[in-house]
């Protein structure tokens, strides 16, 4: 049963944290495949809320003296992860930027081509005329 106050406030944090990631992912702001990621999230802080004893138990068995310190230490982990994890979105985005710069760039050039070879056609129509 949840008896503390601060029990209750990281429960409803959790919970918030929740409806805010399925609202996200229904209006289309934010991917599923991050938002699954946000979800499991709150949902490992909602068990951790409920079930105290959870996280000394965890402790005990890796050996942690301090229970709280695995906490940060998963956070700095999936922080780390997340870095990793946009750098490499970030540097496909830059080649695919690379790549569609340099593909509008050739069709502009093929246009204006196009277009004088247009423009001259329709000259030597006009003066035969």
């Amino acid at each position: 049963m949840i008896g503390s106050r601060i029990q209750i406030i990281a429960v409803t944090a959790s919970v918030m944290v929740v409806l805010m990631v399925v609202h996200l992912i229904r209006s289309r702001r934010l991917r599923m495949e991050y938002g699954f990621v946000w979800l499991l999230g709150s949902a490992v802080l909602i068990l951790f809320s409920l079930w105290r004893d959870l996280l000394d138990i965890i402790a005990d068995f890796i050996g942690v003296y301090y229970s709280p310190a695995i906490l940060l230490l998963v956070a700095i982990f999936v922080a780390a992860l997340s870095f990793l994890h946009f750098s490499v979105a970030m540097s496909k985005q830059a080649e695919d930027n690379k790549r569609l710069v340099q593909e509008v760039a050739l069709l502009r050039r093929r246009l204006e081509l196009l277009s004088k070879t247009g423009d001259s056609d329709s000259a030597d129509k006009s003066g035969s005329e």
